[in-house]
């Protein structure tokens, strides 16, 4: 992305999640911020839903993420667990959402200034106000320590935090991943939800879509960088002193989930959410 705009890949996943209330009446992931945060109306969400044959599969594996994360978030705050991260917020909505309001919990959304600020605006203007749990941390992942930053941001580091990381991973040296789980690591009892991409794992019919996705992320100053096999993922979790994990391959979100979906296109994509326990 470029220095001093958002994430255009934020807004592309709001423009899913949004689709999903459209389309699938949220059967997957209930949201009714998505629309509103999108200020677009539903004719141009349809439009972006319909402009691709395999806009399904994305619309799937956005919302799907997204409710495999909030259910294993639940779990860790009926577990006692009060301090909740959200890496790569972009236009995410689950702190306007938040079902556990009664359990004092703190919510730090975590993004680049840029995406933080254009995310602002758009609360702004649909006359929403951020709830009071809620901290915005602004962070460039390639350069700035997360760490420090959620520290001065009044996050405590001796206390179990949940940590929710989607759609960053793909999009980050192996150098930075690293240096996120090892600050994940550091904090006692945490947990992470995050997805990342295998190696080329895509059939004839989604090689040329990722060709196309590629090229699209070129144009926008966005990239894919880091992909891994199941195997590398789990050795790396290892080594950061991760034990439990849980790794969901595409195959098992379309089981699970994929009847939600309205004109779901076949395929495999070669996409993970992982669940893991420090």
């Amino acid at each position: 992305m470029k220095p001093n705009e958002p994430s255009r890949t934020a807004l592309m996943i709001a423009r899913q999640r949004a689709a999903h209330q459209v389309l699938d009446h949220g059967s997957i992931l209930y949201d009714p911020f998505a629309m509103k945060i999108l200020r677009e109306d539903e004719k141009e969400v349809l439009q972006f839903a319909n402009g691709h044959p395999l806009a399904s599969i994305g619309r799937l594996f956005t919302t799907a993420r997204s409710r495999i994360a909030e259910d294993a978030l639940s779990r860790a705050v009926e577990r006692g667990i009060r301090q909740i991260v959200i890496l790569g917020a972009g236009l995410d909505t689950f702190a306007l959402r938040n079902p556990h309001g009664a359990r004092q919990i703190r919510i730090y959304e975590v993004d680049h200034p840029a995406t933080q600020a254009w995310k602002r605006q758009r609360l702004a203007e649909a006359q929403i106000a951020l709830p009071a749990w809620l901290i915005l941390v602004p962070v460039d992942f390639e350069r700035d320590d997360v760490g420090e930053k959620l520290v001065a941001a009044d996050f405590q580091q001796n206390s179990p935090a949940f940590f929710t990381w989607l759609g960053v991973v793909p999009y980050l040296t192996q150098d930075a991943i690293g240096r996120t789980l090892d600050y994940i690591s550091s904090i006692q009892n945490s947990e992470v939800v995050f997805d990342y991409m295998e190696p080329e794992a895509f059939s004839e019919e989604l090689r040329q879509l990722e060709k196309e996705r590629t090229e699209q992320l070129k144009k926008i100053d966005e990239r894919s960088v880091s992909r891994f096999e199941p195997a590398g993922i789990a050795a790396i979790l290892h080594s950061h002193g991760f034990g439990a994990i849980e790794d969901i391959n595409f195959q098992e979100i379309a089981s699970r989930f994929g009847r939600a979906v309205q004109g779901l296109a076949p395929g495999h994509l070669g996409v993970h959410v992982v669940h893991a326990k420090h």
